[in-house]
C-alpha cells in the first residue's frame, strides 16, 4: 500500500515531466517511421547532395591537395574511398532534436525556430564529423573505429543535448518573465 501511495504521489508531483518523455517518445517514432518511408526518396537528397558533396567541399577547403570528389554516397580522393552510409547522414540527430521540441512546453514560434536552429547545428556538426572521419580513415586508420563509433556519435549527441538545453533555457525564462 505504501509504495502505490509512493507512486501516486511521483506521478502526480512530476505529470509534466512524465507528460514530455510520454510525447517526446510519441513525436520521436512518429518521426522515424516517417523517415524511413520516405527514405528512398530522400536519400539522393540527404546522403549524396548534402552531406557527401559538402563534405567533399569542405575536405578540398581545408586541403586542395586532396582534390576529393563525391559520387554518390562516396567521398574519394586518388585511390581512397568512403562510404556514408544511410543512418549517418545526422537525420536522426536532427528528429531526437524535433521530436524534443515538439514535446517540450513552449509557443510554436519558438519551436519551429528552434526546430530549424537545431536541424542546422545538428546538420552542421554531422559535416564535422563526417570530414572527421574521412581524414581519420585515410591517414589514421586504426583509429576509425573509435572514431567513427565512439567519438562522433557521442559528438552528435552532446551537441544535440546541448542545444536543447540551451533553447529551452532560454525560452523557460521568457516563459517566467511572462507570469
Amino acid at each position: 500500500m505504501e509504495n502505490s501511495l509512493r507512486i501516486k504521489i511521483f506521478l502526480k508531483s512530476h505529470k509534466r515531466e512524465i507528460r514530455f518523455v510520454l510525447y517526446f517518445i510519441l513525436f520521436f517514432l512518429l518521426l522515424q517511421i516517417a523517415h524511413y518511408s520516405l527514405k528512398e526518396y530522400t536519400s539522393s537528397l540527404l546522403v549524396h547532395k548534402l552531406n557527401a558533396e559538402v563534405s567533399s567541399k569542405i575536405i578540398n577547403f581545408i586541403t586542395p591537395a586532396e582534390k576529393s570528389f563525391a559520387r554518390g554516397d562516396i567521398i574519394g580522393s586518388g585511390g581512397f574511398t568512403i562510404r556514408i552510409a544511410q543512418g549517418c547522414e545526422g537525420t536522426e540527430g536532427i528528429l531526437l532534436i524535433i521530436a524534443a521540441l515538439c514535446a517540450f512546453s513552449m509557443g510554436i514560434k519558438q519551436k519551429i525556430s528552434g526546430m530549424l536552429a537545431g536541424a542546422l547545428i545538428i546538420y552542421l556538426a554531422n559535416l564535422i564529423r563526417i570530414t572527421a572521419l574521412y581524414y581519420t580513415l585515410k591517414y589514421k586508420p586504426g583509429m576509425f573505429d573509435l572514431i567513427h563509433v565512439y567519438v562522433g556519435q557521442t559528438f552528435i549527441i552532446f551537441i544535440g543535448v546541448l542545444f536543447f538545453m540551451v533553447w529551452i533555457s532560454r525560452f523557460a525564462e521568457l516563459d517566467e518573465k511572462r507570469d
